[in-house]
Parts: structure tokens; sequence; C-alpha cells
């Protein structure tokens, strides 16, 4: 089980490897399409089953269940990710996005390997609560991620179309306007699911008693992130913002959601060691 669970991890690094340099070079090429814009979603995608294939038989072997685990979730919210933007690539008309879902997936999943794997639980809360919280904020994170890149692809073709200088990179991009119906429709599905994470988050701290720096750091950055997506929605829909407020916005939350996910990679590691 644990020589199946290493070869998979392997393979799947490599598979994620060629898909970021097959989209790199699809959005490369100044004319058309290419070869690369028909393999790399395949790369991806034999990635992305490589990869479930790692977490199931590592999690099997550690007899750890992967979202009790910051080790696991983390290579999870990549997996979501991976999944995600190939369930999601063609309606949207998102190509060019997995020039950064590919990289992103490669580092999560070598990422996870630096953080330990202990199985971690709550004294007095539900092991099913438990789960439910970290599997809504695994999913709300992937589709975070995914509307920031929309979000910083929208940004790069407002700048182009308003400079009046197209190139042929935003030619390969999807237009303005699908950019942010995408970017929108990922906040409205991820929202309540962060939500729900923030909600039983706050449930979960009041049965650890005293805080410190760092985890009242975590939580605020948690609640920051949650206001600011909640305040993209509500002006949005209230006030009309569009365009390059709501993908300035939506960056600004995915930024904490990054640092968040940051901090406890490093709370971790120093764990560890």
């Amino acid at each position: 089980m644990e020589g199946i669970a290493t070869a998979a991890f392997y393979l799947g690094a490599a598979a994620y490897a060629a898909a970021a340099v097959l989209f790199f070079l699809d959005l490369a090429r100044r004319e058309g399409s290419s070869a690369a814009a028909v393999v790399a979603p395949v790369a991806l995608g034999v990635g992305a089953t490589l990869h479930a294939a790692h977490v199931v038989t590592a999690s099997l072997f550690s007899r750890i269940c992967p979202v009790e685990s910051l080790h696991f979730s983390l290579s999870l919210s990549a997996l979501i990710l991976a999944g995600m933007y190939l369930i999601l690539r063609t309606r949207f008309r998102l190509q060019a996005v997995g020039a950064v879902v590919a990289p992103l997936a490669l580092t999560f999943l070598i990422g996870a390997q630096f953080v330990g794997a202990e199985q971690h639980s709550i004294t007095g809360v539900s092991r099913l609560l438990l789960i439910l919280h970290i599997t809504a904020n695994l999913a709300g994170v992937g589709f975070f991620l995914l509307a920031g890149a929309a979000g910083a692809f929208y940004l790069v073709q407002e700048r182009s179309l308003k400079e009046k200088r197209p190139t042929w990179l935003t030619a390969k991009l999807p237009p303005l306007d699908a950019l942010d119906r995408t970017e929108h429709r990922l906040l409205l599905t991820g929202f309540p699911l962060l939500t729900l994470g923030v909600v039983t988050g706050g449930f979960f701290a009041s049965r650890l008693g005293p805080a410190g720096g760092a985890e009242l750091l975590r939580s605020a950055l948690g609640y920051a992130t949650w206001i600011l997506l909640a305040l993209v929605l509500v002006m949005r829909a209230a006030a009309g913002w569009r365009g390059r407020r709501s993908a300035y916005g939506t960056l600004a939350g995915v930024l904490c959601v990054t640092t968040v996910i940051l901090l406890y990679v490093i709370k971790s590691t120093g764990a560890s060691g």
C-alpha cells in the first residue's frame, strides 16, 4: 500500500507539472490553438486521478481520515481545485485559467508533504461535525481559488482593452462579461460553504478555551475573508459592483484565505520540528 501511495504521488506530481507546462505553452502560442490545448486538460485529469489514488492509499496505510489531518486536507484542497476546474472548464470557457490551476495543484500536493500527517481532534466535539467543518472549508477554498484566478484574468483583460493594446495573451482569454459571471457564480457557490465553516469554527473555538496570538490571527483572517466576500456579493446586488471592484475584492479574500493556510502550515511544521 505504501509503495502504491508513493508511486501515485510521484506520477501525479509529474502529470501536474506536465499540465502546467502545456497550459503555458498554449498561452504562449500567438495564433490559433495547439495540441497543447487538447493535451493539457488530459494531463491535469491524469494528475488529479493519481492524486486521488495517493490520498486514498496513503490515508488507508496511515489509518488517518483525510479530512481530519492538515497534511491530507492541504492535498485535498488542490484535488478539489483541479476537479472543479475540469468540470467547469468547457462551460465557462476557462481554458486559460488552467495555467494557474495546474501550478497551484502541484504546489499544494508537494507542499502537503512537509506538513505533519497527525490526526487532530477536539475534545467534546462530534467527529462528524469536525469532518463537516473541514470539508466545507476545503470545498470553499477550491471555489475561491478558482474565482480568484478568474478575477485576476479579468483585470489583465480589462487593462489590455482599456489601453487599447490587445495582445496575443488577452486574445486567448474569455470576454470580460464571461470572466465576471464566472467569478460571481463561483463566489455564490463557495460563500455558503465558507459560512458553514465560519459558524462551526466559532463553535469549536468556544471549546478550545483561551486562544494564543497565532490562533487569534488565523481567526481574524478567516472572519476577514468572510466579510470581504460577503461585501463583494452584497455590493454587487445592491450597488451594481461588477468587474474591477468585484475582482479586487475577490482577490483580497483569496489573499486572506491563502495567509490562513500558510499560518496553519507554519504551525504544523514548527510543531513537527
